[in-house]
Formats: structure tokens, sequence, C-alpha cells
């Protein structure tokens, strides 16, 4: 049975192991703001033509690409491209973090545009332009707004990052009930998320602090009134602003601190956004998705391995109740699907799900981690997939998103959110920064509100039940689900719509060993040919398609077992190709080969090459040899000379000497001559003493 991983789904096929149990309706997706029914038997109605099932009763391709087109106005491909540019601006960020006077990165209309200035951050901006073209290093505005001859913003118009207003939600005037932004005024400049969260805990505190964020352009501090006039009614009596909120922008600063809007005031490029309240959206029963012991219904995440390679499946940190589930259970359309398996480690907030403020740390009061979980001890017959349906038909998931990495946000990036609850949406990422929502112990204990690193859409639909769902960005996982906008209380206007994720990389830093698992096509073989014949020494190439995803996973690699042999690995490249050397083997070449990365495996394939025939020694033929008469041997026309000892016709008085006889010979000879030629000189010396005349 495979898991449908990133959404809480099984196949049909995993109800039948609940006994007495039958797959019910298929829930429509719910609005954000709606709980979906508890009853699995309700009517619902029936999907559009377009996403009706294929004849087999699996999902049809137009599934996917109504919702990309519907929430982002692409198709599948184009998605899948965007994921591929995301992932790069995801690249250039983290190589100019350090760099001194950046600022930030987003994307727009195809391009990466680099928030900064300074000559080091215009250095290296052109750098990396060499292999990534699309980068381009923007002005940023150093003096607010309002000094800005001729700028201002249009009416009904909000600066980058804040909130749009909700449809039919406000007064006469059109002011938004829930979401008021006031544009930066002052003259300082905020450098980063972590720096401004952090004077903002010194100077300002925690209460209504909802996030701390990044825009691509500029910051924004949004105060969504988390720590509401409810947090301490409950046994703590009252006030006497009962029923109204007293932490947001509006309310008065604590002994010793400023107010959110004089915090704001001085920066230039910070602007204060009162948002709608954020809440954890993990509590709505029924649907498909999973089950904790403690009453939380959540959705499972991305699939992993933990460190021993062993499967797992990741989700939210809050769904298990600071630790305290223990057991998780699959549900099919809101009936138990048997046991999914335990949970592992946790965190929500900080190191051991720690609250926002440090106690007596007045430098960095702020406490920033993440939302995540792990569910490990999988039953055995539950197979994650590295993939996250999108949700055409719960009963099927199929077609799917593949995952073949991990991306970091960037403002701007499309991303799709999958979940239980509100299925398969997507959007585009309009802030990232510090999230801040309130803890198992909130209200009773005000000051219970965990921070994590995350990011934001206005644009993705959740509801609760879907916290731990994944988000991608084309085939890249980026978060898990975690919060959205609070649901208004009686008598107020329907905020306006925003999804919180946690991002994925921050969560993985907590959870050591683990790795997420990718998405990996078999290999194949192009040389030689099938059927071919090979010969030891001959290179072997293939390749690995990335295909129904954008790219194969970076660091792949082919894991190759010749017969008789340890199997060994080669690299794979970024076009997908694959080679190694055939080894001289006795008889046929067989070998399997298996795409790896990790512990993720794509499954062998079996290979098999007949030798080459070897190649006959070249045959030399000796020229006959012809004897003149006499016994002198005589070379041949267009041929070399033949020499031929006569062994037959030999005098008796010659040395039959061979080669080296012939040698001795010689220098036999040329000792003679030489000896010869002393000889000569002296006799002749002799002769000319004797003429000379007597004196």
């Amino acid at each position: 049975m495979a898991l449908a991983v990133g959404l809480g789904g099984v196949p049909a096929s995993a109800v039948a192991a609940v006994p007495g149990s039958t797959p019910p309706a298929v829930p429509a997706p719910v609005a954000p703001s709606e709980a979906p029914s508890s009853d699995p038997s309700a009517e619902v109605p029936s999907p559009d033509a377009g996403e009706s099932p294929t004849a087999g009763g699996g999902l049809s391709e137009a599934g996917l690409a109504e919702a990309a087109l519907r929430d982002l106005g692409l198709t599948p491909a184009e998605f899948a491209a965007a994921g591929q540019l995301g992932k790069q601006a995801a690249d250039v960020a983290a190589a100019l973090r350090d760099v001194p006077g950046y600022l930030g990165t987003r994307l727009e209309d195809g391009s990466i545009l680099v928030a900064g200035s300074g000559k080091e951050l215009q250095s290296a901006v052109a750098k990396l332009r060499v292999t990534i073209p699309a980068v381009t290093l923007e002005a940023v505005r150093t003096t607010p707004p309002s000094d800005v001859p001729g700028e201002s913003l249009p009416d009904g118009s909000a600066p980058a990052g804040s909130a749009p207003t909700a449809a039919g939600s406000g007064d006469a005037a059109g002011t938004p009930a829930t979401s008021r932004t006031e544009a930066a005024t002052g003259s300082e400049l905020a450098h980063s998320t972590q720096q401004l969260y952090q004077a903002y805990l010194r100077e300002v505190g925690p209460a209504g602090l909802q996030a701390v964020a990044h825009t691509g352009s500029g910051f924004v501090i949004r105060t969504g009134g988390v720590n509401t006039s409810e947090a301490s009614q409950e046994g703590m009596g009252a006030p006497e602003s009962a029923g109204t909120d007293v932490a947001g922008p509006e309310a008065a600063a604590a002994a010793g601190k400023i107010s959110a809007e004089e915090f704001v005031a001085r920066f230039a490029n910070v602007e204060l956004d009162a948002g709608a309240r954020l809440a954890p959206e993990a509590d709505v029963p029924g649907g498909l998705g999973y089950a904790a012991d403690t009453g939380y219904v959540c959705s499972t995440g991305f699939a992993a391995f933990d460190p021993a390679g062993l499967p797992a499946v990741l989700t939210a940190g809050h769904c298990t109740n600071d630790g305290s589930a223990r057991s998780a259970t699959l549900q099919f359309l809101g009936t138990p699907a048997g046991r999914l398996g335990d949970f592992g480690f946790s965190q929500f907030g900080g190191p051991g799900n720690t609250t926002v403020l440090r106690p007596g740390n007045s430098t960095d009061p702020g406490n920033v981690g993440t939302d995540i979980a792990v569910i490990d001890d999988l039953r055995p017959d539950v197979d994650p997939s590295p993939a996250a349906s999108t949700w055409g038909n719960p009963s099927e998931p199929d077609p799917d998103v593949k995952v073949v990495g991990t991306s970091a946000p960037v403002v701007g990036m499309p991303v799709c959110r999958s979940g239980r609850t509100s299925a398969w949406s997507c959007g585009t990422i309009d802030a990232v920064g510090i999230f801040v929502v309130p803890g198992h112990g909130y209200p009773a204990d005000p000051l219970d509100l965990r921070a994590f690193n995350g990011f934001l859409s206005f644009d993705v639909q959740s509801g609760g039940g879907d916290s731990g769902g994944p988000w991608l960005s084309g085939n890249y996982a980026v978060g898990t689900h975690a919060a959205g906008e609070e649901a208004p209380r009686p008598g107020e206007a329907a905020p306006a719509n925003f999804a919180v994720a946690a991002t994925l990389e921050d969560a993985l830093a907590v959870l050591p060993g683990y790795q997420l698992e990718l998405f990996l096509n078999r290999p194949t073989v192009a040389s030689p040919a099938p059927g071919a014949m090979f010969d030891a020494g001959q290179t072997i190439s293939g390749q690995v398609a990335a295909a129904p995803a954008s790219a194969v996973a970076a660091g792949s690699k082919v894991r190759v077992t010749v017969a008789g042999e340890a199997p060994f690995e080669v690299p794979v490249d970024t076009a997908g190709a694959w080679s190694f050397t055939a080894p001289a083997v006795a008889g046929p070449l067989r070998f399997t080969a298996e795409t790896v990365n990790g512990f993720s495996a794509s499954g062998v394939r079996q290979f098999e090459f007949a030798p080459a025939p070897p190649v006959p020694a070249p045959v030399v033929e000796t020229p006959a040899a012809v004897t003149a008469a006499g016994g002198a041997p005589t070379a041949l026309s267009n041929s070399a000379a033949v020499v031929r000892p006569l062994v037959a016709d030999r005098p008796a008085a010659l040395a039959n000497t061979g080669v080296s006889g012939l040698l001795l010979a010689a220098g036999l000879a040329a000792a003679a001559l030489a000896v010869g030629g002393v000889l000569l000189l002296l006799a002749q010396r002799r002769r000319r003493q004797r003429a000379t005349p007597a004196e």
C-alpha cells in the first residue's frame, strides 16, 4: 500500500484492511473558514467534468492542469520551470546572505531581484550573473515614501507585504476590519529579520506580535493581536476590555516599553501591518489525513528516512501537543484506516518546545525555532512516496508532483500546498521571516507564544487539519503547513486570507541524520545499444531521465553491480548522463544499475551484453627465397632480399658462424688491417733512417 505523503491520503485498497469499512463519498474541498462535515456519508457535489476520474478510477491530468491555471495562471510544465528558477533564487540568497549590504531576494517577472547596496554586494552579484543571468541588483530606497518627490501610494493600495483587504469586510469607508498597514516613515534601515525581531522584543515585547518578515524590498511587522482579551480571562479574571483585543498595535505599551507604532516609525524600510489573528490549523476532525492519539487531526507531509535508512513521515510539530502524542492513525475520508506509525522527535517553537522569550536574556530575548515532527516505526505495508498529491481524486492520488530536492523560500516564488482539508491550493510567497503563533498552554499562559522560521502567502488557501501538509515550488520541497488566519468571532467580518508554512530546510536542521526521500527514475543504457556486443575497456554509458520532474535530484549516482563483483557508484551529471568502463569478464557482461541518492533509490534494472568475438591475429606470409646459380640468393622483385645460409654446399674449411659469427669475423679482419697498417708505418721509418748520410 502506498501512502500519499503530503496529503494524508492512501489508496482505496487501504480501507479494505479495516474490517467492515467502505469508502465513503469523496468530499469537496472546504473553504478555509469552514469545518468539513464529520459525517463521512454526507452528500457532496459531483466533481467538475474536467476533474472527473478516468475510466480506471484514477485522476486525469486535467486535475493538476486546472489547479495550476486556476491559482497561478501556469501550466504544469511552467510551474515546474518556475520551481527551477525559484531554486536558483534560493541559491542566490544563500550565496549573498553574509555579504555586507545584502537585504533580500525576490522573484518578479522571471527575474531574480537582489535588494541591497554597496560595492561588495555589487561585485558578488556580478560574479553570480556569470552562471545565473537572471540575477539583477535593484536600487534600495533609503528614504521614506513621503520624502520621494512625486511618489505616493494609489488610493486603496497597500505597500508591499501588507495583507489584502478581505472581500466584504470593513466599514462603509472601505477600511478593512482586520487589516491596517502603516507605511515606513523613519530614517533608520533594518538589515535582517533576525536583527529586527530581537530589537522588537527588547523594545516592544511579544504581546500581539505575529510576524517579522522580509517582503523582497523591505520588512513588515505584523501584529495580529495573538494575545487577545480571551487569553487573560481563563483563570486570571476578565479585564475591563473583555471581548476586545488589548494586545494589538493600538494597545498601550507595557511598562518600560514603546509601542509598535513608535518602533516602526524609526525605520525607512519597515512597515507595520495589523493583520488577522494567527492560529495553528490542526484541530478540525474528519476527512482524510491522520489522527493523533491526543485528538489532533493533521496532514501527512514529506516522505523521509531516519538515520538508519528506515522510512518516516514528516508533519507539523504542534500536531504532537508538545510531544504528548504517541501514535498516529491513518484516516480515509474520515474513516480510520489502521495504524500509521509512532511519533518520534517533535519541536514546536524553540528547542524543547520553548517559548518566544528567553528568560534572563536582555540582549537577544527572542527564541526562534521550527514546527516539525517525525512519524516513524511505520506500519510495514505503508510505503511513503516522494510526492505530493494534487487531490483531484483522493481515492487514487495520481498524477502527483514529484519531489527532487529542497529549496529555501523566496519572495515571489510560486508555491502549492496540499492538505486533507483544503486539498490543493497555489499562490506566490509574499513574505519570508519569523512567525509567532500561540502555544498549547495559551491562553491560560499568555506568554506561551512560539516562534519559527517560515513564509506567508496571501493567495494560498488553507483550513484546520491542513497542518503538516507539504508546500512545494515546482518539484522542490519548501515547507510544511503550520498556520493560517483565525476564524472570525461572532459579529466580526471575515479576515483576509493567508497561509503560513515552516521552512523545511530549517526543520531538517533539527533532525540530524534524517533525509528527505527523493524521486528517482531507473537508469537506462544508451551505449552499447540493446542487443549489441561489448569489448573490455569500452565505455558503457547511459541516462537517468528527469520526467515527470523538471530535473534529476542533485547529487544522484548510479550504483552498478557487475555479476560476481562488489558494487560501485558513478556520478550522474546535471543532464542525467552516467558511464563506467566495462571490465574484462569471462563471457557475457551482466550487471544491474540503480539510481541512488542517499537512502533514496529508484529500483534496479538488469543488463546483459555478449562479448565481441576475438579479432584473429594477422597472418604474415614469408616470400619464398630463390637461389641463383652458384649458390648466391637472388632478391625477388618488389620484395625484401632473403639470405639463406648454404648449408649443403658449404666449403669444408668455412665455418658456419651465423649472425654472431659474421660479426666476430668482421672484427678480426678489422684488427688485422690495423696491425698491418702499424707494421707498414714502422718499415717506412726504418728505410728513411738508413738513407740518412753519416756525419
